[in-house]
């Protein structure tokens, strides 16, 4: 399929012959052969390539399908019915370092896809669906790492159906909701430190649940929108996943299968408030502010079902509990965009964002931190009814020298990492959206 698109003359000829259900299929086939995420802290903003070059600072001025998850209020804004469909490929470097020695993330490139459309019915509605990832994290380590007490591999995938509504009953606001179906998988890999000698825990699960979100958009003059939205918090519940366990190499590395219960991953309320000011015909700018919950993920417990026999039964590991106690988060981001004619659009932004994580909970499972983003794009209209948006972000995370036992897997017996721990991570977006107007 990737050669089709890159062959020039056959592409034309597949667009022109393509249908507005045969793109949703061929989009839906795409979307689900890549199915990871990855992210700083476990959000990730379900990214189009016009929203992610202006730094995702679209709240209030969103104005293709993605409104589905941005604003359901700005799916009245729309021009026509639409089909949009994409990814993000996101090359991630990021390494922990103590005393000489570094652990690199392998889980390094990752493509997320996305999928929005919008039909405009009678008295003002306007219905959208969505198929996005808004959290999600993945993160690998060498198995004989200095860092495989705190984590080898860790993994949440997310995965939201969203079918919205929009009513716009003046030319001065509007409406919108939606619902979520939620399907979620996670992986969890650590070595496990038994006081000397050490075993291998792996534990795997999935869980379906429902979000909502609501926003509303306010046009108190031709050239300035209001909007604001709220996304609901969700309770992932892995309550009977599968564990296994295979005990130290000393006393035989016996594996034990078994269950764990308890464990409870929140995905946190956000509140986003734009401000869209269109200066001339030709230029818009946007400002956002966003507030996330975080504060909610407090901690990471399994109790295990039976209990995990280690160092061949001598020792009984009946679950764990992690300490996360995050904070909540505050974001700042301002985009612009300016049309060249009637066919080019440039864009640019620059977002600044907290990172939820407290030093004393630092671990290389989710090595956040503090970041800026620099972004940038074009948006070409080939045809009346087809056009293309390209985006890049470069995220800058600052350097984080923290000083915790994360490493030792809170053990004091376990010092594999005398020193303070330095955590270091760059990553480099490149969106692509195809739009489909009927």
């Amino acid at each position: 399929m990737g050669r089709q698109l890159g062959s020039g003359t056959r592409t034309n000829l597949l667009l022109a012959r393509t249908t507005p259900k045969r793109l949703l299929f061929w989009l839906l086939l795409i979307g689900f052969q890549c199915s990871e995420a990855f992210a700083g802290g476990y959000a990730v903003n379900p990214k189009t390539a016009k929203a992610a070059s202006q730094a995702n600072a679209v709240t209030a001025g969103v104005d293709d399908p993605s409104a589905v998850y941005v604003n359901p209020a700005a799916l009245s804004e729309i021009q026509g019915n639409q089909v949009l469909g994409g990814f993000t490929y996101v090359n991630s470097q990021s390494r922990v370092a103590n005393s000489g020695r570094k652990s690199i993330n392998r889980h390094d490139d990752t493509f997320i896809p996305t999928l929005f459309g919008n039909y405009h019915m009678p008295a003002n509605l306007t219905l959208g669906i969505g198929l996005y990832t808004p959290f999600g994290l993945a993160t690998t380590y060498d198995a004989d790492s200095f860092t495989r007490f705190a984590a080898i591999r860790s993994e949440l995938k997310t995965f939201y159906v969203t079918p919205a509504i929009a009513w716009r009953p003046s030319q001065y606001f509007s409406l919108g909701a939606g619902v979520s179906f939620v399907h979620s998988s996670a992986v969890l890999s650590r070595a496990v430190f038994l006081g000397g000698p050490e075993g291998r825990l792996r534990i795997t699960d999935a869980d379906n649940a429902f979000a909502y979100n609501f926003g509303l958009l306010l046009k108190p003059l031709s050239r300035l929108k209001l909007g604001f939205t709220y996304r609901s918090r969700v309770d992932l519940d892995y309550g009977n996943a599968k564990v296994k366990f295979k005990d130290a190499a000393i006393t035989g590395g016996t594996a034990t299968v078994g269950r764990a219960t308890g464990i409870h991953v929140p995905l946190p309320p956000v509140i986003s408030f734009g401000m869209n000011w269109q200066v001339n015909p030709a230029w818009t700018v946007e400002f956002v502010y966003d507030f996330t919950r975080w504060s909610e993920f407090r901690h990471l417990s399994a109790k295990f079902n039976p209990s995990l026999p280690a160092l061949g039964g001598v020792v009984e590991i009946p679950g764990f509990s992690v300490p996360q106690n995050w904070k909540d988060t505050s974001t700042l981001r301002l985009g612009s965009w300016l049309k060249l004619d009637e066919k080019i659009e440039l864009r640019g932004g620059i977002g600044v964002d907290e990172t939820p994580i407290p030093a004393k909970t630092l671990s290389p499972a989710i090595p956040g931190a503090d970041w800026l983003t620099l972004t940038a794009g074009i948006g070409y209209d080939c045809t009346k009814n087809f056009g293309v948006d390209l985006g890049y972000m470069a995220v800058f995370y600052k350097t984080r020298k923290v000083t915790s036992d994360a490493l030792e897997a809170g053990s004091p017996l376990n010092p594999v990492a005398p020193g303070r721990d330095r955590y270091e991570t760059f990553q480099n977006l490149v969106l692509l959206n195809l739009r489909y107007r009927f």
